[in-house]
């Protein structure tokens, strides 16, 4: 069986073409900007490698509103110069690519030598189209937004075909076009079980993903209330995790990633607590989205009977005029303010 070859339309093959009216990021994700009048896309060429190449298929995804048309430009040849009037002997790159000559009269160009031409098209094959290079375009007119992205071109080869006899082997045939759906199918699912792999490694797959991965452990992780890096490293730690349920090591690891520092746990009778309860000690801001990240995580990991408290702890104490001071205590220095004509004070401040 003979294997396709792509092409990877993405970030430095855009920067490199002209680009007129859209927008793009490194991940060649193309944005129509709805301000600018005109929105053409002249690439440089793919090379084929060989003279007289066959291209296979060209794929995207698109979305574009219902009052927008998109048309694609597409054209194999072997040459490589083109001669016109103003600019003489040029290569067809420079001349697709140069902003001083029109996008109408590129696109003639183009169509002049049997380019072939789609609308709204997200796949389609290329079997017409022979040539080492294949020159791309994009059009598109209209209202409102559109956005195109994994632009891709693939060249030689046909999963299906291939596998017949000679006899049968006539390019751009009924036969082959009919066979092209399945192999288009073939090839998307073949190109899917490769990538498989990222799938199930925990440091590159969806977060989406790392819920279900948890949730296999017996650990619910679904609600996406924690970040991505604590997700992870809760995953990755799912099996020795699982191993410490119920003991005070399994409460503290959880604590640790949640926190990223080590926790401090007493096991007493703080504020009229029983035997059972267990006072967490925070050295943070203990806001409502952390409060709710660490009940729901111990919960899950602490002893039956346990109840769970959680405190923050302050960094400076405030003390009042019957405080006593015993061994270890320690007194904040001095803080300035300054009050305005309008502030009130009571007994409470000194003022120096």
């Amino acid at each position: 069986m003979a294997n396709d070859i792509w092409y990877s339309i993405k970030g430095n093959r855009i920067k490199s073409a002209l680009v007129e009216g859209f927008e793009y990021d490194t991940d060649g994700r193309l944005t129509l900007d709805e301000s600018a009048h005109e929105h053409h896309i002249f690439f440089r060429s793919l090379d084929g490698v060989i003279e007289g190449s066959e291209w296979g298929r060209i794929s995207a995804r698109m979305t574009i509103s219902e009052e927008m048309v998109c048309y694609t430009y597409l054209l194999a040849t072997d040459r490589t110069e083109v001669r016109t009037d103003e600019h003489g002997l040029i290569s067809i790159d420079d001349m697709l690519c140069a902003p001083d000559i029109s996008a109408y009269d590129k696109i003639n160009f183009m169509m002049d030598h049997g380019a072939k031409k789609l609308i709204n098209s997200e796949d389609a094959v290329l079997y017409d189209l022979n040539g080492k290079y294949l020159y791309i375009a994009i059009e598109m007119m209209g209202y409102g937004g559109a956005s195109i992205e994994h632009l891709r071109v693939s060249a030689a080869g046909d999963n299906f075909m291939d596998t017949f006899p000679q006899v049968y082997q006539e390019r751009n045939s009924f036969l082959h076009r009919y066979l092209s759906v399945f192999s288009s199918i073939y090839n998307d699912i073949s190109e899917q079980n490769e990538h498989l792999y990222e799938m199930l490694d925990l440091n590159t797959c969806s977060p989406e993903l790392l819920e279900m991965y948890g949730s296999w452990f017996g650990i619910d992780l679904k609600g996406g209330f924690l970040e991505e890096d604590v997700l992870r490293q809760i995953v990755k730690e799912a099996y020795q995790l699982n191993k410490l349920k119920g003991t005070r090591k399994g409460i503290e690891r959880v604590l640790t990633i949640i926190l990223g520092e080590e926790p401090v746990i007493l096991e007493n009778r703080m504020q009229g607590g029983g035997v059972f309860d267990i006072t967490i000690l925070v050295n943070r801001k203990l806001t409502e989205e952390l409060r709710h990240q660490l009940t729901f995580m111990v919960d899950q990991f602490k002893p039956l009977r346990t109840k769970l408290r959680i405190l923050q702890m302050e960094r400076e104490a405030v003390m009042d005029g019957n405080s006593y001071l015993d061994m270890n205590a320690a007194i904040p220095g001095d803080k300035q303010m300054v009050l305005d004509e309008q502030a009130l004070y009571d007994g409470v401040f000194t003022l120096s």
